[in-house]
């Protein structure tokens, strides 16, 4: 898999259901990596049949939304801030408070010294609702709890709340990298037993690219030194997908995710990945049911990809 000049896409697939949306989002359940359960909102029966329907319409709006490339890139950015959270609570988010920064119940708020603003309505989210294993099911699976379903619950931005300031964390100031975060960036990678060299010459202009059998990942000299911090980080996130091992897999579907989850942990590193996203950003004309599953591989990826990248000495911004 490599990175190299930006490709464009055909025209979109046709529009898809929120059915569709709302069984995908439940296929990926048991795969998902943030703290919370990805969204099973038609078994559960807590949810009245009007919040259900106006959770799938908001599910579905969303996720349509992904099928272009505008779409795509604004779920990243927004996605990079709620990384915690489930593919299907992103879009929940999303959809109801776009400009949400930080999120929290009620009480929560109340214990941080702040309270909520009064008319303010809250954003709905899926929680999980989990009971105690019975003595037969821990023999089965070895499971001490089992999920019975999920429930609504609300949550409330920052910017709808009052009081005492809080130290919310913010994404910091972004720069050009420098070649010690290069360095640092190839002596992490050999920690995974990942290898790294630098060559003159690279195959229709490639960037870099991964080699997941021999595990190198090579990278084109000439480049600035921003570029190639990028390069690095995108061929690390190949490295981190496991699909990139099936000679089976889906070239355009690879790159897309890698691309994309080196932008979630670039940008929450502080580096500024705006011409690296332009690269592979796109949907590449893929399914619905397709893009709900890619996305939820970007946030999978990507935490593999920032535990890694967690031991960086960042420099300064200048």
């Amino acid at each position: 898999m490599s990175r190299g000049p930006p490709s464009r896409t055909s025209a979109p697939p046709p529009r898809w259901s929120a059915a569709v949306v709302v069984s995908s989002l439940i296929e990926l359940t048991g795969r998902n990596t943030s703290e919370e359960t990805p969204v099973d909102i038609t078994e559960d029966t807590t949810l009245t049949p009007s919040r259900r329907e106006q959770m799938l319409a908001q599910l579905g709006e969303q996720a349509e939304k992904l099928r272009s490339s505008e779409g795509w890139v604004a779920w990243l950015q927004f996605a990079r801030r709620f990384r915690n959270y489930s593919l299907g609570n992103q879009l929940l988010i999303q959809a109801q408070q776009p400009g949400a920064k930080f999120v929290a119940g009620y009480r929560a708020w109340e214990s941080l010294g702040r309270h909520v603003k009064k008319g303010e309505k809250g954003i709905a989210i899926l929680a999980p609702m989990i009971r105690k294993a019975s003595l037969e099911e821990i023999a089965e699976d070895g499971a001490l709890t089992v999920l019975r379903g999920f429930k609504p619950v609300f949550v409330f931005d920052l910017s709808q709340t009052e009081g005492d300031p809080v130290p919310i964390p913010e994404m910091p100031p972004t720069y050009v990298p420098d070649d010690a975060l290069f360095d640092q960036l190839v002596v992490l990678a050999a920690k995974a037993d990942i290898a790294t060299r630098v060559v003159d010459n690279a195959p229709d202009g490639l960037y870099g690219w991964w080699d997941p059998f021999d595990r190198i990942i090579s990278i084109t000299e000439g480049q600035d030194i921003a570029s190639k911090t990028a390069t690095m980080l995108h061929e690390l996130a190949h490295a981190f997908d496991p699909e990139c091992e099936s000679p089976a897999s889906d070239k355009a579907e690879r790159e897309l995710v890698a691309e994309s989850a080196a932008y979630l942990v670039g940008t929450e590193l502080g580096i500024d990945m705006r011409e690296a996203s332009s690269h592979y950003v796109m949907t590449y004309g893929a399914t619905g049911e397709r893009l709900l599953d890619l996305a939820n591989e970007v946030l999978m990826v990507a935490t593999f990809l920032a535990d890694l990248t967690s031991e960086l000495t960042l420099p300064l911004a200048s």
